[in-house]
């Protein structure tokens, strides 16, 4: 009677094991599969691409496209991943342009920014793991050229926003194609006929776009 019962038993159970066997482990190799998700990681982003920015200085001063042609720019992100969602963290980035048309070839176009920001993982337990995020902090650019005196402005950028998709290589490792772009206002201005920086009249808000990719590394925490 036993025998009897157990044979249709593991008829059903063994196809059912065989089965299910294949699917886990399609699941693990699959472009888009399940990651234990970071937790209270430190992490280090390092990025790399193109730049370009436009707009109005301020009031009588050249536009941003004037100066600052196309460029490239190299970015640092560090955060603290709070929980799976959730990073918060500083960021930096130092970007070298090509000179705009009011420029003459002998001017270096240079700029940096600096701030803090926060970025949303929206499937922070899968491979593809797409996110945003917004900051806000001080930028800076500098005319200098190869003889005499820079001229340097400085402000703020208002508003930086990025999207991403990272693609998790390694439990630690992972990269991402990324776009976004920035809001700034420069405030002051120090140039060759200037011996401080001098508030600048008609400020105006411009834009920064940037394109690219970064990696990212987490370091620490719990899966």
């Amino acid at each position: 009677m036993k025998a009897t019962l157990l044979i249709p038993a593991l008829s059903v159970l063994v196809p059912t094991v065989a089965f299910a066997q294949p699917e886990e482990s399609e699941s693990s190799t699959a472009f888009d599969h399940h990651v234990a998700p970071a937790d209270h990681a430190f992490e280090i982003s390092v990025g790399t691409g193109y730049t370009q920015g436009g707009g109005k200085l301020g009031e009588g001063m050249l536009d941003l496209e004037d100066v600052a042609g196309p460029g490239g720019s190299a970015n640092i992100e560090l955060g603290y991943r709070i929980i799976p969602h959730l990073t918060v963290g500083a960021y930096g980035s130092f970007a070298r342009y090509a000179n705009g048309d009011s420029l003459t070839d002998d001017v270096n176009v240079l700029a940096a920014t600096a701030g803090v920001q926060a970025a949303w993982h929206f499937r922070p337990d899968r491979s593809v793991d797409p996110w945003v995020s917004l900051g806000a902090g001080w930028k800076g650019l500098w005319l200098d050229p190869d003889q005499g005196k820079a001229t340097a402005l400085q402000g703020f950028e208002l508003a930086r926003l990025q999207v991403g998709v990272d693609y998790r290589i390694s439990p630690e490792v992972s990269i991402a194609p990324v776009i976004g772009g920035g809001l700034g206002m420069y405030v002051a201005q120090d140039s060759a006929m200037t011996t401080e920086y001098s508030e600048i009249d008609g400020k105006k808000v411009n834009f920064t776009g940037f394109a690219g990719v970064a990696g990212r590394f987490d370091l620490g925490g719990r899966r």
